[in-house]
C-alpha cells in the first residue's frame, strides 16, 4: 500500500457533510477541516504536501500539541485527543503553518517531537465531539490553518483528496522500507540528557517493556551511552530517528540504522 493523504492504502472521504466549508446543517454551519477514514490502516501518519499537477514534496515539522482537553469551556474539548504539528517555515506556497489530526483513539508522538513526512502520529478513532455522530465512526477531522487560532483553510493538499466525498487512493505495494521490515537503530556515544530523551520516546512507543531498548556505557567514566534499539517496525525507527534530528545526532553522524535481517547474529 502506499501513503495517499494521512493514510496507508485508500482514504474515505464518507460523508458530505464532513468536507470542508459550509458542508453541515445543509450548508448554513461551517466545517474547518475534512473528515478521513483510513480503511485499510488505522495509523494516522504526516503528510506529503500535493501540489496542483499531482507531485508531492515531503514536509517537516514540530509537535506543539498532543493532548486532549476535557473542560468543554474550551471548544477544543470537540477535538477529544488531538495532535497539532507547526511546519517548519518556507516548505509550502501556501499560507498553511499548522495541521492539527482531531478524534484520535490513540497519540504517537509527544509535544517538541519533530515529524516528518510519512511518519506515525496517532489512531484513527471518534473520541470528543466525533461519538455524538448517529452512527459513530472512527476518522480523522484534519484541519490546517496560517495560525494557531485562525480559521481552518481548505486542506486538500495535505489530505490528498478532493474536497468531496469519495474513496481515493490505492493498494499497490509500499515500498521499501515500509513494508514490513525491521529496523535495528545504534545511537551513539552520547551524553545523559540526549540518552534520556531517546528512552523517553521509547518508553511512550513501550518498546522498553518489549525489550527492545538497550543501553550501555561508551566510556569508564561513564558519562556516555550506546543504545540499541530494535528490531523495530518503520514507525518506531522514524520516531527515534525524529528525536536525533531535534538533538542533531544525525548530523553528528550517532545514528545509524541496519535492515534486522541483514545484522549478523
Amino acid at each position: 500500500m502506499t501513503q495517499t493523504g494521512i493514510f496507508n492504502g485508500r482514504m474515505l472521504v464518507p460523508y458530505a457533510y464532513g468536507c470542508y466549508g459550509y458542508t453541515r446543517g445543509g450548508g448554513k454551519t461551517w466545517h474547518g477541516g475534512i473528515d478521513l477514514v483510513g480503511p485499510d490502516d488505522a495509523t494516522i501518519r504526516m503528510p506529503y504536501y500535493t501540489a496542483r499537477d499531482g507531485t508531492q514534496k515531503a514536509i517537516r515539522g514540530k509537535v506543539i500539541t498532543a493532548r486532549i482537553v476535557t473542560d468543554h469551556s474550551n471548544r477544543t474539548w470537540e477535538w477529544g485527543w488531538y495532535v497539532c504539528v507547526q511546519l517548519d517555515a518556507g516548505q509550502t506556497p501556501d499560507a498553511v503553518n499548522y495541521l492539527y489530526f482531531c478524534h484520535c483513539e490513540r497519540l504517537l508522538v509527544q509535544v517538541g517531537q519533530t515529524v516528518i513526512s510519512g511518519q506515525e502520529l496517532a489512531i484513527m478513532g471518534n473520541s470528543g465531539n466525533a461519538a455524538l455522530n448517529d452512527p459513530p465512526y472512527k476518522h480523522c477531522h484534519l484541519e490546517v490553518r496560517a495560525t494557531a487560532t485562525g480559521r481552518g483553510l481548505n486542506p486538500t493538499a495535505y489530505s490528498g483528496t478532493d474536497n468531496a466525498a469519495g474513496t481515493y487512493g490505492n493498494t499497490a505495494p509500499l515500498p521499501a522500507p515500509a513494508n514490513g521490515r525491521l529496523q535495528i537503530i545504534t545511537v551513539g556515544p552520547v551524553t545523559q540528557g540526549d540518552a534520556d530523551a531517546i528512552l523517553l520516546t521509547c518508553k511512550a512507543r513501550s518498546l522498553t517493556d518489549a525489550g527492545l531498548y538497550v543501553s550501555k556505557w561508551a566510556n569508564e567514566e561513564k558519562t556516555l551511552q550506546t543504545i540499541k534499539v530494535g528490531p523495530v517496525s518503520h514507525g518506531d525507527a522514524d520516531a527515534v530517528l525524529a528525536i536525533c534530528v531535534q538533538r542533531g545526532l544525525d548530523k553528528q553522524k550517532l545514528y545509524t540504522s541496519q535492515w534486522a535481517d541483514e545484522v549478523e547474529d
